[in-house]
């Protein structure tokens, strides 16, 4: 993503975005923070917030632009992770219905931005000016050098980024199955436990839609066993795993995401972009369950 960056690439394919920020009022560079971000969400935060943190455009617009900057994740994701590995754990009609609510939380992330950027922000008149590419600190200058040189750049450039996010995984992950092994997950069951009941789902779910809460593919994985075996219909199977990704939502926000934004945009910015992203998200979940349990009555 740094290399195509510095090629100049994202800068040339603003037009994918251009019809987005266009809807929703946003500033021009909306739309090449927009392309960065199917690279690096990373990396098209830092584009948006180097000219926030200049004021050449204001909280709003800073704040629907990162939230438009998180929906190229949906698109990775769908074949990183829901069509290869979601769907074969909970079954084909489980797992489709799964990613049904999966796409439908993106789309309602980009209404909410189309909608409220209209009644909120003015057009061309809420477009800032040209942005100095160098000055916005962000990675928007075109870098003439050859690739290879490019690339070694690149890399010591995000060198850190790299070992920290594998550092990161590595002990997250062992951390997770450590709290799960040593019985952690249990305690929480007595606060999920009246919860799965409200939704007509077996006391057996307890367990799986607790661990969900801290990892997902491990809860899905007893999901999708617990569908094979038939200890579990579909509908509460996708129940179980709406419920669960509902739950883990806060959980990954401050786990994952809440030093990252408050880094790049600021504490009081950088919060109130999490909470409006985290309450989307489990807005467009919540609604699922309820249509799911209406369903089941």
């Amino acid at each position: 993503s740094q290399v195509l960056i510095d090629l100049g690439l994202f800068k040339r394919l603003e037009f994918i975005g251009r019809p987005l920020v266009r809807l929703g009022h946003l500033p021009k560079e909306a739309g090449i923070s927009f392309v960065a971000s199917f690279g690096s969400v990373l990396a098209g935060n830092a584009m948006i917030a180097g000219l926030y943190h200049q004021r050449r455009i204001n909280r709003l617009q800073t704040l629907l632009t990162a939230l438009i900057n998180t929906t190229p994740v949906y698109v990775k994701e769908t074949f990183t992770y829901q069509i290869p590995v979601m769907i074969p754990l909970l079954g084909l009609k489980v797992g489709l219905l799964y990613f049904l609510t999966f796409v439908t939380s993106g789309l309602i992330k980009i209404v909410f931005v189309l909608t409220y950027g209209r009644l909120r922000l003015k057009g061309p008149a809420s477009e800032i000016g040209a942005a100095d590419p160098g000055s916005a600190g962000a990675g928007l200058a075109e870098n003439k050098g050859k690739f290879g040189e490019l690339l070694i750049s690149s890399f010591s450039r995000q060198r850190k980024i790299f070992f920290k996010v594998g550092i990161i995984f590595v002990s997250t992950t062992f951390l997770i199955f450590l709290l799960i092994n040593s019985g952690v997950v249990n305690g929480l069951v007595e606060y999920v436990a009246p919860l799965t009941r409200v939704f007509g789902l077996p006391p057996a779910c307890a367990l799986p839609v607790s661990t969900y809460m801290l990892s997902p593919l491990v809860g899905a994985t007893s999901i999708g066993a617990m569908l094979k075996d038939g200890v579990l219909t579909d509908l509460q199977g996708i129940t179980a795993c709406l419920l669960g990704s509902l739950l883990m939502l806060p959980i990954f926000t401050i786990r994952y995401s809440l030093a990252k934004y408050t880094s790049i945009f600021g504490l009081s910015l950088g919060c109130s972009i999490l909470a409006v992203s985290t309450a989307l998200g489990m807005f467009s979940r919540g609604v699922f369950l309820l249509l799911f349990l209406t369903w089941a009555n």
